[in-house]
Parts: C-alpha cells; structure tokens; sequence
C-alpha cells in the first residue's frame, strides 16, 4: 500500500473534554491518527492515557459528560463529528463495529446472545428470521464459542466472561465492517482463545479490505498483531510508528518504560518466600484445600449436566501463590468460586485451616469470608455504581465493625495509595473511572480486611503493564509481610509465572499438570499445556525486546 494512499480513518487534533464536579478535564489533547483499509493499528499506554476515549470518539459513544471540543473525525471522508446521531446509528454496527472493553455492559441480560446477534443482522437488514439465526450460529461458531446450536439459546449470565467477550466479537463482525474497533478485545480471554479471535479479525481485514483499530495494553499482542503502533500518554500521542521499531528501538522514555514492564515467559521470577516463612518452615500450613471437589451444571439445551469442575484437588498455604491457569470454561472461575463458598460442590470437600467450609455458620462463617477475600475478574460488576470509590472500599470494614468513620477514611487513603490511585478518586462514582482504576478499586476493597487468602480471578487481565507491575509487586510485597497466600486464576502465562509458587492447568474441568510454573512452561509435558504455551504472543514468550 502506498504511502500517499487516503486513509480510512483520519483523527485530526482531536481534544475531548470532561465536565466533572471538580470542574472540566480535558482528556484528550490534539490527538492525530490515520488508520488505512486492511490495516491494523494498535493504541497502547496505560490506563487513564486516553486509549477509550479516543475509540469512543471515533463512534461516538463517549459518556454523557464527555464533548469533542476541537478537532476532526472523518470515515472515508465523512465527517462523524457532527453527524446528526440518527445517522450515526446507522453508521454504527454497519460501517463501524464496536468490540467495548466491559462484556456485561455490551450486553443485554434479558435477551438471549444469539437474539441480541440476529437482532444486530435485523436492524440492518442483512438477514431476518431463520436466516439471521443460521448466520449467528455460524458468528458464534467463528468466534471460539464451542455447541454453539445450543448456546445460540443461553443468556449472557450463562456464560464465563471470556465466552461473553467472544459474542461480543461475533457481534461486531455481523455487520461485516469497514472498520473494526477492538477496546481491550482480548484481556477476558485466554491465550488459544485470543489467537483465534485475533486470527479472525486478521481474516475479516484481508477479506473485506477493512481495517482495525486495536486498543490494547498488551505491548506482545501489539507487536504481534499490528501493522503499526500508537503510543499514548496522558492525552497525547507520544510515539508511533511500525510495530517492529516501536518494540525493537523506542524512541521516548515512556515506551521505554511500558516496554521494561510488560512480563514474559523469559521474566524473572519476582514472588520470594516470605519473611515469616523463612523464619519458620511451619508458617506454611495449608490454609485452603480442595478434595476431589466436582461441580455440575445443568445447562439450558443440554440432556445431560456441564460438568464444570471434575476430580480437583488443589492446596493453598499460608504465604505462597497457587495459580490456576486454562482455556475460559476450563473450570477455573467455578473452582474460585467454590475455594470462597459462593457455590457449593456436588462432591468433595471444601476445608479452610482444616474446617469444612460447608460447615460454617454464624460467626464461624463472618470469621471465613473476613479471612479469604475475592477479587474479580469484571470490576464494574462488583462494585455497586452508586457507591463512591471511598465507600466501595471502605464498605467491607463498617460491615465487620471495624473501626470509625475517620479511622476508616483513613485507611481508605492508604489503600488507594497502595494501589497506585490518588486520593482525590475516593469521591468519584465506578462510571468516572477506567477500567484499570475501578480494577484497582476492588483490589483495595479486599485488602481492607487484611486477609489470610485473597481469591484473584483475573484480577490484573484488565490492568496496563505498568500498573499491573505495580500490583503484583505489591501483592509480593503484603505476602512476605504478612504472610499472605493468594489463589491466583489466570489466562496470562507469563504473569503467573512471575509471580506463582505453583500451578495447576485446567482442561474441560480437570487438572491435567501441576508444578513449578517455570518448570511447566519451560518444558510442558501435557499436550493442552503445549498448545497454551505455544498460543502466547511470541513478545510473550522471549521477552519484550526479543
């Protein structure tokens, strides 16, 4: 493609305000980039550097506070900018598809996934009644969803959340667009997973002559994936240029920086023994174990039960990281979930410090949930969206009584610096947050307590590379100081291998291989293991400047 070629997305000094009870913050300033037909950029930085206000711009999405206050906008040619908005509904979904970063808030709960897609066919008229149904069928099939006949018939709440970003992805390729904008499209999924909706969006793009706009914190997948890559940084575009030089020869210091982040399988180790540990051997007792737990689900479609967790058993003590690692449906989140009693098993045995967990009652089970603590995998949903920040984290201390309220402000602030978010968000509802921040939110919230086990089920998948770093130095740090153990639910290899003492790898709800996580990924002996390492971005694999 040459050089002079038009571009099919031309952004031009585009500059987006916020209207917020502190007064206007601008949140974009003067932002330029061209993306051409068949090619795929990549938007990169951290959190808060204006990624998904720049994608919300482009479709004209942004929140109901947010305005475009200069600049330009145009889809092969057309100025979207003032568009009158019943026009640019019809440009949404038809010429412009949108894969959001949150699957829930994409996602309608009263309708079943496959109406929602045949709907998205309807509206625009491509296909009606049973035609529109074979189509979603074929979408769903096409993005990674397995029996997709009978999942065409399942409600959002009836799947994982990597399976619900995979509906979305079918979603925004319905309509066959001429621009695809993928926010974050792959941080809920697996390595396999990814690889195939990845290779999806590549095939549309050949295909259709279309292009893509990537916003991502995953520098490997970038790399991998993108013809070129923008780097923003606090509301500017900072560097940019073709992949390879990007990753290969950053000019600015702040790429730099998100380049020396990013974890590979090649990443030192940075989880230690604790101090208390070192000192005595027997600190290491086991705190939570799984006997032979099975779970089963009967699923709407299906003569017989999902089997969701088969045979596991897993040990978690006292000042060590377990993780759990495998496909989305794997079986993960359903053995987290049990490990918290938030679902019971159908067998096997549930104990924490050698108490059946079944058993629990009254203050027996206050004293269980203070001890072990979650942190999910979707932050929007567990935080309820009329609470403050401060509220949010402080809400688990007026439950157990702990405290006052300006002892418990104060702690508030210090968990918010723990995290690596100002004070001043303590004020600010879930909607004025990142995804990012309000993932860093629920992690205060379930260090407040001050835990013995911190359940994490994807707890850092949402997280850009710099603050991901910052939190798993800090659950380094809490667990030498205070001897805390983690269960750590993970797609990304490479962070469980910076920070896990063990692993277990999870396939159709079995554990089919355990161990030292850099022993296992460095030799896996499993095929499905192979095929989990072979899967991640080569970047991933060699590290980021291989």
């Amino acid at each position: 493609m040459s050089e002079g070629e038009k571009s099919l997305l031309e952004v031009r000094d585009l500059a987006v305000t916020f209207e917020t009870s502190r007064g206007p913050v601008e949140a974009l300033h003067g932002v330029s980039i061209d993306v051409r037909r068949g090619e795929t950029v990549a938007v990169v930085g951290e959190s808060g550097s204006g990624k998904s206000t720049l994608a919300a711009s482009v479709n004209r999405l942004l929140a109901s506070n947010g305005t475009i206050t200069a600049g330009s906008v145009r889809l092969d040619g057309t100025e979207l900018t003032d568009l009158p908005e019943r026009a640019m509904i019809a440009v949404r979904g038809s010429r412009i598809g949108m894969v959001p970063q949150d699957p829930m808030t994409g996602l309608n709960p009263t309708m079943t996934v496959g109406a929602q897609i045949a709907e998205a066919l309807e509206v625009h008229g491509l296909a009606s009644g049973q035609a529109a149904r074979t189509r979603a069928v074929e979408l769903l099939a096409a993005a990674g969803i397995a029996d997709a006949d009978s999942r065409f018939r399942q409600y959002p709440h009836e799947f994982s959340g990597g399976m619900r970003q995979r509906v979305l992805i079918a979603m925004a390729l319905a309509c066959r667009p001429e621009l695809l904008i993928a926010d974050e499209p792959t941080s809920a999924l697996d390595v396999t997973v990814q690889r195939l909706v990845l290779d999806q969006m590549a095939a549309l793009a050949d295909e259709l002559g279309s292009a893509v706009l990537l916003i991502t914190h995953d520098l490997a997948l970038a790399a991998e994936r993108a013809d070129r890559i923008v780097v923003m940084h606090s509301g500017r575009v900072v560097e940019e240029g073709p992949s390879r030089r990007v990753i290969d020869a950053p000019q600015e210091d702040y790429t730099k920086r998100l380049l020396a982040a990013a974890p590979s399988l090649a990443t030192p180790m940075v989880s230690a023994e604790p101090v208390a540990a070192q000192r005595d051997r027997k600190s290491t007792a086991v705190l939570l174990s799984l006997g032979g737990v099975t779970k089963r689900y009967h699923v709407r479609g299906r003569r017989e039960p999902l089997v969701a967790v088969d045979d596991v058993s897993i040990e978690v003590c006292r000042g060590r990281t377990v993780a759990i690692v495998g496909e989305s449906g794997s079986g993960k989140s359903t053995t987290a979930r049990m490990a918290l009693r938030l679902e019971d098993a159908d067998s096997g045995s549930v104990s924490f410090e050698g108490t059946d967990v079944s058993r629990r009652r009254g203050r027996s089970l206050q004293g269980f949930r203070r001890s072990v603590q979650p942190v999910f995998q979707n932050p929007y949903a567990s935080l309820d969206p009329r609470y403050t920040v401060g509220r949010s984290i402080a809400e688990p201390l007026r439950v157990h009584g702990i405290g006052d309220e300006a002892t418990r402000r104060h702690t508030v602030e210090g968990l918010l610096a723990k995290v690596a978010l100002s004070t001043d968000l303590a004020d600010r509802l879930p909607h004025e947050l990142s995804g990012g921040q309000r993932q860093r939110v629920a992690i205060a919230r379930a260090l407040a307590l001050e835990p013995d086990l911190v359940v994490l089920d994807e707890a850092v998948s949402a997280l850009d590379v710099l603050v991901q770093q910052q939190i798993l130095e800090l659950m380094v740090t809490l667990q030498r100081e205070l001897d805390l153990a983690y269960l750590f639910i993970s797609h990304d290899l490479a962070v469980v291998r910076l920070v896990a003492h063990e692993v277990h790898v999870m396939q159709h709800g079995r554990v089919v291989e355990s161990g030292d996580p850099r022993e296992v990924f460095a030799d896996p002996q499993h095929e499905y293991t192979k095929r989990l390492v072979a899967a991640v971005p080569r970047a991933r694999r060699a590290g980021p400047q291989a």
